[in-house]
């Protein structure tokens, strides 16, 4: 068998392991389960020179006392990032704000948030989920805009509809996008499985994003490849520095992002927080098994 293969089949059996054993490993990637870890986080990143996006770990609501508990966190988070002088903004998936069941609740929910961040000047970012809420979350992001400035959305490069919705996003005018692969796994026939498929869709969405100047893009990705590309095409193109920045996760490909700015290229990093780390962990195993090493390194730590 495969390291590879080896390595997923694991990850089937990790809900088996004990959660202090999957926190040892997730805490790389999570700032911490309140809201002062992640503000720490931040702090510690603003001074190495790269801005942060605070996600409160959160999805998939299913009454309004959950929404109501979301929308009080991010409230908390927004005024932390204000008091303390945070370069930082939030992100926030819709389903944590009751989009899967009530999409009216979402909108007026979404509407509250957005209120409260435009009174901070603060950005927010609208994760995009799976396939089946991506018609709605787009729907939700047009609206938005309409009335506020500072408020993007996610695409992944893995839909093969991306193209099609970043060119209805442009036609409606500045847009503000994060590009990412996608970590979602969809049905062959509405999306690239290959690897190299979802690389050549991402480069034909940045293009598409360059291109037009009323755009302005996250390059989220941790992809050497997608990387020099893009360096190639923002030289390409002309493109200011006003009008782009990359991203990445914490704990991912810290070299990479120290060496982005070093060479003068903006860099958010996202800082995620919650209780509910232990769904994001999991989803981030799903997505990269070869992070399974790193948790079998300590499940023998110590012995």
């Amino acid at each position: 068998m495969s390291a590879k293969l080896l390595h997923q089949a694991i990850v089937g059996t990790m809900p088996l392991v004990p959660r202090p054993i999957i926190w040892r490993f997730s805490r790389r990637y999570i700032a911490g389960t309140h809201l002062a870890d992640a503000c720490e986080t931040v702090c510690e990143l603003n001074a190495e020179g790269s801005t942060a996006t605070i996600d409160v770990l959160g999805e998939d609501s299913t009454d309004d006392e959950q929404v109501e508990a979301a929308l009080d966190l991010y409230f908390e988070a927004l005024h932390e990032i204000h008091s303390a002088s945070l370069q930082s903004g939030i992100s926030v998936k819709l389903s944590e704000l009751g989009l899967r069941y009530d999409f009216e609740r979402c909108e007026s929910a979404m509407e509250a948030l957005l209120a409260e961040a435009a009174k901070y000047g603060a950005f927010v970012r609208i994760d995009m989920e799976d396939s089946t809420v991506t018609t709605d979350t787009l729907q939700l992001y047009s609206k938005a805009r309409e009335t506020y400035d500072r408020v993007g959305v996610a695409i992944q490069s893995c839909l093969r509809r991306s193209e099609d919705d970043i060119i209805q996003l442009l036609g409606e005018g500045q847009t503000d996008v994060r590009l990412c692969k996608g970590i979602y796994l969809e049905p062959e026939e509405i999306s690239y499985r290959d690897a190299d498929e979802i690389r050549e869709s991402y480069n034909r969405i940045l293009d598409l994003l360059l291109e037009d100047a009323t755009a302005r893009v996250g390059i989220a990705t941790h992809d050497p490849l997608l990387v020099q590309y893009a360096i190639e095409a923002l030289e390409r193109y002309g493109t200011g520095k006003d009008r782009y920045e990359f991203q990445m996760l914490l704990g991912v490909a810290g070299p990479l992002r120290r060496e982005l700015l070093a060479a003068g290229h903006a860099v958010r990093v996202y800082v995620p927080f919650g209780e509910l780390w232990y769904r994001y962990s999991m989803r981030r195993l799903r997505e990269n098994p070869n992070m399974v090493g790193h948790i079998i390194k300590n499940l023998f730590a110590g012995l």
